[in-house]
């Protein structure tokens, strides 16, 4: 029977024996770069190695540190993902900054993807690191050279950040999407159902074309793309672009919804509380409008307020409504920043504060809601919640009429 001690002394040798015929570890440990980032990706795929997402976050540092612009890219990655330690945004876009000053062109996607949102500050081992402010224009200007040389996913990024902003980079939005299309045997369905909507609203300066939108999008929803279904539904529904068929319409709703398509639980919702191709149904439209809200779809979030307001399907309470219209504002939806405008304005909900009504009406001038346009250039006039301006007020106004809204129209006659 062996002893303890020859057993022990045996794993040593053994473990010493397996370490010093580890070459590519061996090569990491002696600095060599190319082994550090070889010996991460072992650990991270799980390929030669038990997979060990923290040693490969260690030795990605490695490489990266030491200036490897591969290492950076991968670092980056785990540092954006939490992939072995804790996730850090500043220092992900840090490190892929420098990995894109090395021209590596996935790097330059992920870091235009961060700066378009912008980055709260963080640190790394111990350095500060400041935030970056969000910068649509500049992120779109890093993807523009990417996306020439034809790589599908800084097409379909640059075209989702021009569809933000359509009304000035509408005719670049439909040149890159039909130049990705017509390139592309299997394009993705993300991109059809953005190219659909270019079709059906003439976005670009060009006539509205209902009809190739439509056929557009029954590409899109073949391949099962819950919005495109959704979008269709919409179209049979109201007879845009097709014939109307409602319960087509209602049938496409729902396989969308079962898909998981917060829009085409919104509408179901809206739908159900008008009675309109179904029961009328508070209590089943909150309910629709609750699981789109739980997916962070801002529409559905505001509606949510509105339930709470009434008292729709729901108790109505008015703190619970200034919440969810305070939370679809800070999501982006620039009608829920004017419903809270004009409850601050009135009163309404909350207690009057002419300074928060000003903000919140401003907040939806500056997303182009015309009715926010309008109350903006309103209290400037009046010099209600702000200092007043008759000048900023009358174009305010003047910018409001011409995108149709009629209250701000009749200043004019």
């Amino acid at each position: 029977m062996f002893s303890k001690k020859i057993i022990f002394t045996a794993a040593i040798s053994a473990a010493v024996f397996i370490c010093l015929g580890d070459e590519v570890l061996n090569r990491a440990r002696s600095g060599d770069i190319s082994g550090q980032l070889q010996l991460a990706g072992e650990y991270f795929s799980g390929r030669n190695r038990q997979q060990n997402l923290p040693l490969a976050l260690y030795w990605f540092r490695k490489a990266a540190i030491a200036g490897n612009p591969q290492a950076q890219y991968n670092f980056a990655l785990c540092l954006l993902n939490g992939w072995g330690g804790e996730k850090n945004p500043a220092a992900a876009m840090y490190f892929f900054e420098k990995a894109m000053q090395q021209k590596i062109s996935k790097a330059a996607i992920q870091y235009a993807k961060l700066l378009f949102y912008g980055v709260e500050n963080g640190t790394f081992e111990g350095e500060d690191l400041p935030e970056i402010a969000a910068n649509p224009e500049k992120a779109m200007e890093i993807l523009r050279p990417v996306a020439a040389t034809e790589d599908p996913e800084a097409q379909l990024l640059l075209a989702g950040f021009l569809f933000s902003d359509a009304a000035n980079h509408g005719r670049e939005l439909r040149e890159l999407l039909e130049k990705y299309i017509n390139s592309t045997t299997a394009p993705e369905s993300e991109a059809l159902v953005i190219y659909a909507a270019c079709l059906r609203s003439g976005i670009g300066g060009f006539p509205p074309d209902p009809a190739a939108g439509f056929a557009v999008l029954e590409k899109a929803a073949a391949a099962k793309n819950p919005e495109a279904m959704a979008q269709l539904a919409e179209m049979f529904l109201h007879g845009f672009g097709t014939a109307a068929d409602r319960q087509k319409a209602i049938a496409l709703y729902e396989e969308a919804i079962a898909l998981g398509s917060s829009r085409a639980m919104t509408d179901m919702g809206m739908l159900k509380l008008a009675g309109f191709m179904t029961a009328h149904d508070p209590v089943g439209a909150f309910r629709y409008f609750t699981m789109a809200a739980e997916k962070n779809y801002p529409p559905a979030i505001r509606k949510m307020g509105d339930c709470y307001a009434a008292g729709i399907g729901t108790p109505q309470d008015r703190t619970k409504a200034m919440q969810y219209y305070l939370q679809a504002a800070q999501a982006g939806d620039a009608q829920a920043a004017f419903i809270l405008g004009e409850c601050f304005r009135d009163g309404r909900l909350t207690e009057k504060n002419l300074n928060a009504a000003f903000n919140f009406f401003q907040i939806s001038a500056r997303a182009g809601f015309p009715p926010g346009i309008r109350e903006t250039g309103k209290a400037l006039l009046g010099g209600h919640g702000v200092a007043a301006d008759q000048t900023l007020g009358m174009e305010l106004l003047r910018r409001a009429a011409a995108a149709g809204d009629r209250e701000a129209e009749a200043f004019f006659r």
